[in-house]
């Protein structure tokens, strides 16, 4: 043969074996390397084959997938090219990170926080015992699993919290599963007597199968006298006890590598391993009592959730509450916790019945009874957010109530990132829209029409304006101009299901899928919201259109800018107007600048917050009189204009008044004020009469002259 590598020993020409397994194509082929193939390299897989061969990782994935994506030419390549960079130390580099040992295919696995054990390293050295639980598994061959979990906790370890911190009990009768309490040893280098720390920069192949070999890996990583300590601690507090055992204790060494772990910025990699230990001597076998190595699981964080959403977490925590824990409220609370970013507060009165177990994200756990699945919404919701590592407050208060509270901040939070609304209550919409005391966060509205064929969320501007009830009147207004209004405002799929004998509810009947194709959209747009921000100018009014076929969503964006807000002349009423109304009144005056215009208004009228929302205009009939005076408005087809528009809205949208122009800045003349007079004896509801001047809007409500 040719010559080899002077650093890794890799031979100029080397034989790699691949083992083709009976199910080949369908399964790959294994590589593995000659006997005495070094395996002090990254990126070896901790087995070897039968015949004592290294098997190397020449591929971040299942080899059969390799070789279903590229054949077998692909696992050819990727075979010489780690080879090529196993003879060149380059298989990993410190811009990449170090690779820790492979662990990918041991049976036992540690839970472990890893970011705070990193964080207890120092350059002194030293040892600490952490309280641990786990569950050991026994298979019908004799084999066993141990899955543990090092917990915060520290302990200070002695004989007398031995007995109540080590315990194992039965979990199932037959034997074949064990529970049990336990402690976990950290142990870490320090530093050499030059002041440097304690590094390892060699890679050790996962090799370990005893006490002794444990000692000796120890002595590897700079920590041998930490781990004796820490050992001889335990020993001590067991020798007062009288035999027990075998109980798991969980090891883990932290090692010191040169630079940053791949995908962490901590130099310290953990390398856990799990013992049996029993009392008074600790080891049953001394030095050569078996270790396991262990896996290593990350805990759930909301650290961990972010990174597996593709997102991170921003330094401060962006607080949000969620009003209505229903179907759609609970799953996008799920899916935000699921990315780290679950709510803080969840406002709801009402509890959860059986048939919520049609759409609602949390699933029943079965009892005879059926109790456990009548809790109230808000507390279930909350409860389950724990287990995604999201501390969330449940209020079971009923939400208007909470938003007109003179309190509010006890229930929705001081200062929310937003307050996002799930309920599809017009009250609460009514509530949000018309509570000036609320904290200065925006509101975002979350609805459903149409049986699930349209979803609608509205998200409120800098300073609330335009509001949540100016955005849903103009998401009316839009739904109006396409072929979903007929879906939305012709029936919007809301009827009353029997639930029970004698008791109904009023809700939408469609399937959980098309439910959650909603709620994953709106929950993907409050998650890109939460990293990027809310536009600093406008507020934002989204309509979500099931395809034809029911398996997708388009979503529409309308920006919708600052609404203005023209106080009456007298009374406590004002006209908000939407942007779209505005530009058409102002391209009418500038169309016809040298005589008073006008038209009819159109919108909603809110009487919890005294205001007229304006979200379009109709251009005045062919018979108004216009002149640089005076303006009449018509009457020619403008009642079947109007009825046309109502309609076509299903009545969520209809005339509020009517507008005209003044060539001066002056304020409603007699005339005006006339024409409201007469307007409020002949109708029931309140109409605006709306005056645009040179210097801006003013105001007249038909029903205060």
């Amino acid at each position: 043969m040719g010559g080899k590598s002077p650093s890794t020993g890799v031979r100029a020409e080397e034989q790699v074996r691949f083992d083709f397994p009976r199910d080949y194509p369908l399964l790959a082929p294994n590589p593995s390397l000659r006997p005495d193939f070094t395996r002090n390299l990254p990126h070896i897989q901790p087995c070897v084959t039968s015949d004592g061969r290294p098997v190397p990782c020449i591929y971040d994935g299942e080899l059969r997938e390799l070789l279903h994506h590229e054949g077998w030419p692909g696992i050819l390549n990727h075979a010489a090219v780690w080879l090529e960079r196993a003879a060149t130390l380059n298989l990993i580099a410190p811009d990449q990170g170090w690779e820790p040992v492979r662990r990918d295919y041991y049976r036992d696995y540690t839970v472990a926080d890893a970011k705070d054990i990193q964080q207890v390293v120092d350059t002194r050295g030293g040892s600490m015992f952490r309280r641990a639980v786990y569950m050991r598994l026994v298979f019908e061959n004799g084999n066993e699993q141990v899955r543990s979990t090092v917990l915060p906790e520290r302990m200070h370890v002695n004989k007398d919290v031995v007995p109540s911190t080590i315990e194992e009990w039965p979990i199932l009768l037959d034997g074949s599963a064990y529970g049990g309490k336990s402690l976990a040893v950290l142990v870490w280098p320090g530093k050499h007597p030059s002041g440097k720390p304690i590094l390892n920069d060699t890679y050790w192949p996962e090799t370990v199968s005893n006490v002794k070999d444990l000692k000796e890996r120890a002595r590897q990583y700079g920590c041998s006298k930490q781990l004796s300590d820490a050992l001889r601690v335990l020993r001590k507090a067991l020798s007062h006890w009288a035999p027990r055992g075998p109980f798991k204790l969980v090891v883990l060494l932290l090692a010191r590598r040169p630079f940053s772990l791949i995908g962490c910025d901590s130099q310290i990699e953990m390398c856990p391993y799990v013992v049996d230990i029993h009392s008074p001597n600790l080891f049953a076998s001394g030095p050569d009592t078996p270790v396991h190595a262990a896996a290593h699981r990350h805990q759930i964080s909301r650290d961990l959730l972010a990174q597996m959403a593709g997102d991170s977490l921003p330094s401060e925590e962006l607080d949000w509450t969620l009003l209505g824990a229903g179907s759609l409220g609970s799953k996008i609370a799920v899916h935000l916790a699921r990315a780290g970013r679950g709510p803080r507060i969840v406002v709801d009165r009402s509890a959860l019945s059986p048939h919520n177990a049609a759409r609602h994200a949390l699933i029943p756990i079965p009892d005879e009874s059926g109790f456990l699945w009548t809790h109230d919404k808000a507390t279930a919701l909350c409860g389950a957010l724990r287990g995604l590592k999201t501390e969330a407050t449940p209020v079971t208060a009923d939400v208007v109530e909470a938003i007109r509270s003179q309190s509010n901040r006890r229930y929705l939070g001081k200062k929310p990132w937003a307050i996002v609304n799930a309920t599809a209550s017009l009250a609460v919409q009514e509530a949000l829209a018309s509570t000036a005391g609320l904290p200065k966060s925006r509101v975002i509205e979350t609805s459903l029409f149409g049986g699930g064929s349209v979803g609608v969320l509205t998200v409120e501007g800098p300073g609330r304006n335009p509001n949540t009830a100016d955005l849903m009147t103009e998401c009316y207004r839009l739904i109006s101009e396409d072929a979903s209004s007929e879906i939305v405002f012709g029936n919007d799929g809301a009827s009353r299901q029997q639930v029970g004998q004698g008791c109904g509810s009023l809700t939408m009947t469609m399937s959980d899928g098309r439910l959650s194709l909603f709620a994953a959209s709106m929950a993907e747009y409050l998650l890109r919201k939460q990293s990027s921000g809310l536009s600093d100018r406008i507020g934002e009014a989204l309509i979500g259109r099931l395809s034809s076929d029911g398996l997708s969503l388009a979503w529409q964006t309308s920006a919708v800018e600052a609404v203005d807000v023209v106080k009456m002349e007298s009374g406590s009423w004002c006209v908000r107007i939407g942007p779209f109304a505005k530009r058409k009144i102002e391209s009418e005056v500038r169309r016809q600048p040298n005589i008073e215009t006008g038209g009819a208004l159109i919108g909603r009228l809110s009487e919890a917050n005294r205001s007229v929302h304006v979200v379009d205009v109709l251009d005045a009939p062919e018979d108004s009189v216009k002149a640089r005076g005076e303006f009449v408005l018509g009457t020619k087809g403008l009642r079947r204009r109007i009825s046309s528009y109502i309609n076509s809205t299903g009545g969520a949208l209809y005339c509020v008044g009517t507008w005209h122009s003044h060539l001066v800045s002056s304020g409603p003349s007699k005339v005006d004020k006339a024409t409201a007079k007469l307007l409020s004896l002949a109708e029931q509801s309140p109409l605006v009469l709306l005056i645009h001047t040179p210097s801006g809007f003013r105001g007249l409500l038909a029903d205060v002259c």
